[in-house]
């Protein structure tokens, strides 16, 4: 099997992991963190580079399976994927709220514990990167398994082949889009959005988590 046998599910799997790849899921989460932790640009790609890493990880290791049995992603093991990345998003929300309620009952310590405040923000930074990782490791790119599955007859060449393709799409999306996203979002300063951004961060954190679940489920329901 060479490459040019390969092209249709080449351009296939580019597209797919591009646009996959392309939903807020993906990078949003990682802005939001990055806003609220105030981090620079290369520790946010940093972390989206392992959580990217992760995310292809899982995919192709579900591609493996299927490759090497041949057969459809069991949905209940699937299933748990989905709860596992929607409860991350979720708890992410929860702990920014309970920030916001926290940081205001005491700002007014701030500057006399400086050593407490360094530790706080590293507990802070710790529990951040942790929920951004499980969310897309538990996450896989469920719309790039019919991929594998439509070219299993390729063998393991044409699963290598299209893992590198997931893995080039997914990142450079990813990267793209939170560049974007990053660099607007530090022209925008708003005096609300200061006050009230952790408890408006962490809203959306858990509407989002709601979404990802109901359509997910639903999406896969209805196959």
């Amino acid at each position: 099997m060479d490459l040019q046998h390969l092209l249709p599910f080449i351009i296939t799997g580019a597209t797919v992991s591009i646009l996959h790849a392309a939903l807020p899921t993906h990078w949003l989460p990682f802005v939001l963190a990055a806003k609220t932790q105030k981090w620079p640009y290369k520790k946010v790609v940093a972390i989206l580079l392992i959580a990217g890493i992760g995310h292809i990880l899982t995919t192709t290791a579900i591609g493996a399976g299927v490759v090497w049995f041949s057969m459809k992603l069991n949905e209940s093991f699937e299933q748990i994927f989905i709860l596992l990345a929607a409860i991350s998003i979720f708890l992410f929300g929860v702990y920014y709220i309970v920030q916001f309620f926290r940081g205001n009952r005491h700002s007014h310590c701030d500057h006399h514990e400086p050593h407490v405040h360094d530790y706080n923000k590293s507990s802070r930074d710790g529990w951040a990167v942790l929920s951004l990782l499980s969310l897309l490791t538990f996450s896989p790119c469920e719309s790039f398994i019919p991929v594998y599955m439509s070219a299993w007859q390729t063998g393991w060449f044409g699963f290598f082949v299209l893992s590198g393709v997931l893995a080039i799409g997914t990142i450079t999306a990813m990267i793209v889009f939170t560049s974007i996203a990053y660099y607007g979002m530090k022209q925008i300063r708003f005096q609300f959005l200061e006050n009230y951004e952790k408890l408006i961060i962490g809203t959306i954190m858990i509407i989002l988590s709601v979404v990802v679940y109901i359509l997910e489920s639903d999406h896969n329901h209805g196959f």
